[in-house]
């Protein structure tokens, strides 16, 4: 069995206020392919940005396990816009990282997930403490289980009770069924299995396998996971995909259509977003950035996009590809109030509670030199992140699962401290 750490990246957003340390230093040397927009002015403080985020990407990429970096920081007040990639986009051809090269933004999805389970609460379809048994029925479920034994804790059935905001905001004490065991938070679930499989057999089995909703709601239940729950609902913070997983069953239900159809519809088409899809059940529209997962005991930094493992295992909480341009529509667009037709579902969608101090409905927070940022990091070395008070947009990726992202923030936000901003 290989262990992976899943949840660490996850829960360092929702569990962390991150405090902005200062440094940067070392070299930069960048093909011209690689450049992105740098600045709408040619200014001493552009300029010392440039330089500055410029030397972050270099020293990013000489750790031994990074091999490409993507970033892009808009700053419209400084009238400020860096986009810039380093690295290789395919270190097997040599082919040079660029802005262009969609990526695997991993559990940024979420944000996507839940925007579009907002826009339903706003049409009418049901209301954030909706329970699940007003939502779905028994026959997404095998043969023998109810909507109750999604969540059973010390012998007592509650999935019925589990309502879309503790959902949203991982409170319903689901056990993350890609992450866990039926006992243990050990990072040992179905992902490390197709890990396993990946470096045991070339991918055959759970690994190569195309998943949907219903199939994974069966796996969660047959695992022995929705048996063993971690806390009663509405009591606890346990960050889960298994909360997302069953959000998308729920947009799936009330709808009538499709999860990729829903956010075809509703954000992708309707943002311009071309250069973003859902893998594994919508055709590509290009070629994936390579991105790696480093097996330490394994003396190996695999190569996650050059293996068989198929990705649709992450359905409704992970599955998406996208652009650091395409991520920045999206977040402008959802932070600008574009995407909701009342303006009180933002503040919602960013709405805290003492269960849950660090994670809304969908948006992790996070505090950076005193100031309250919101977005969500992902697995596969991806972040989304918005300051509300400068109207500031960051998108980047590095390209390597398990990084403490919000670290890579902090040392982005040292390097334009140092520069001035």
């Amino acid at each position: 069995m290989v262990r992976l750490v899943w949840r660490r990246v996850a829960l360092i957003g929702a569990g962390l206020l991150m405090s902005l340390v200062a440094g940067c230093g070392g070299g930069s040397g960048i093909a011209p392919d690689q450049l992105g927009i740098i600045s709408r002015e040619d200014t001493p403080l552009a300029n010392r940005l440039t330089i500055s985020l410029d030397r972050w990407g270099a020293d990013t990429l000489q750790q031994a396990d990074v091999i490409s970096t993507t970033l892009l920081l808009d700053v419209p007040q400084q009238q400020y816009r860096y986009a810039r990639a380093q690295g290789l986009a395919n270190p097997q051809t040599g082919e040079t990282m660029s802005m262009a090269y969609p990526f695997r933004v991993a559990s940024i999805s979420k944000v996507f997930t839940a925007t579009v389970v907002l826009q339903l609460v706003e049409e009418g379809y049901l209301t954030l403490d909706t329970p699940l048994s007003r939502l779905l029925d028994n026959t997404l479920l095998p043969a023998g289980y109810t909507l109750d034994d999604l969540h059973v804790m010390g012998g007592v059935k509650a999935g019925g009770s589990i309502t879309v905001r503790q959902l949203l905001q991982h409170t319903a004490g689901l056990r993350d069924y890609l992450a866990d065991t039926p006992t243990a938070q050990d990072g040992n679930g179905l992902f490390a299995q197709m890990i396993g499989e990946v470096l045991s057999n070339n991918g055959q089995g759970l690994a190569s396998r195309q998943w949907n909703g219903r199939a994974l709601l069966g796996y969660y239940l047959s695992s022995g996971l929705a048996a063993n729950a971690l806390a009663a609902p509405g009591r606890q913070f346990e960050y889960s995909d298994t909360h997302y997983l069953l959000l998308g069953l729920v947009i799936e239900q009330v709808t009538g259509q499709s999860l990729s159809a829903n956010y075809r519809g509703r954000i992708f088409n309707r943002l311009g977003m071309v250069n973003t899809w859902h893998e594994g059940f919508e055709t590509g529209r290009g070629r994936l950035a390579h991105h790696f997962y480093n097996l330490v005991a394994q003396g190996n930094n695999l190569d996650i996009t050059a293996t068989s493992l198929n990705t649709s295992a992450a359905w409704a909480s992970g599955a998406l590809v996208s652009t650091t341009e395409d991520l920045t529509l999206f977040l402008r667009a959802l932070m600008h109030r574009e995407l909701f037709r009342e303006r009180t579902t933002l503040q919602l969608m960013r709405q805290t509670s003492g269960v849950s101090p660090n994670y809304g409905l969908g948006l992790q927070r996070a505090v950076f030199n005193g100031r309250e940022m919101w977005g969500h990091a992902g697995f596969w070395g991806t972040m989304m992140l918005y300051d509300p008070a400068n109207d500031t947009a960051l998108v980047m990726t590095v390209n390597q699962a398990n990084r403490d992202m919000f670290k890579e923030v902090a040392s982005v936000f040292a390097a334009t401290q140092s520069a001035g901003l």
